[in-house]
């Protein structure tokens, strides 16, 4: 099971969207490895303990990578220029805006 990105960016690379593809790489190459260690008790917090045990793999991963994309989306980095970005997710994908447009899609395949 990967990770996959409709990136509709144009060229437009930014500290937020270019970081939070990065993050997409980790979860591609950790995920299932921390999603046990979670499960486990043997890393994270209580919180994403319990989420291991509740939640299903994919529905874990893309919650952790929603985490990821709010972090770099608020970095000063990344409000300090002329460009809002927003980051959500539905239930089965993640979405992040700029200015209003979408420019990545994040899913589990």
């Amino acid at each position: 099971m990967k990770i996959k990105v409709s990136d509709e960016r144009k060229g437009n690379v930014n500290y937020a969207n270019a970081n939070i593809l990065e993050c997409v790489k980790f979860w591609n190459r950790e995920g299932e490895d921390t999603y046990v260690k979670n499960r486990f008790g043997t890393i994270g917090s209580k919180e994403t303990n319990e989420m291991a045990l509740n939640m299903s793999y994919d529905d874990f991963v893309l919650e952790m990578l929603l985490i990821d994309c709010k972090t770099f989306s608020r970095t000063k980095d990344a409000t300090c220029k002329d460009i809002k970005i927003e980051a959500g997710r539905t239930r089965s994908h993640i979405w992040v805006h700029e200015n209003g447009e979408r420019v990545l899609m994040i899913y589990v395949e």
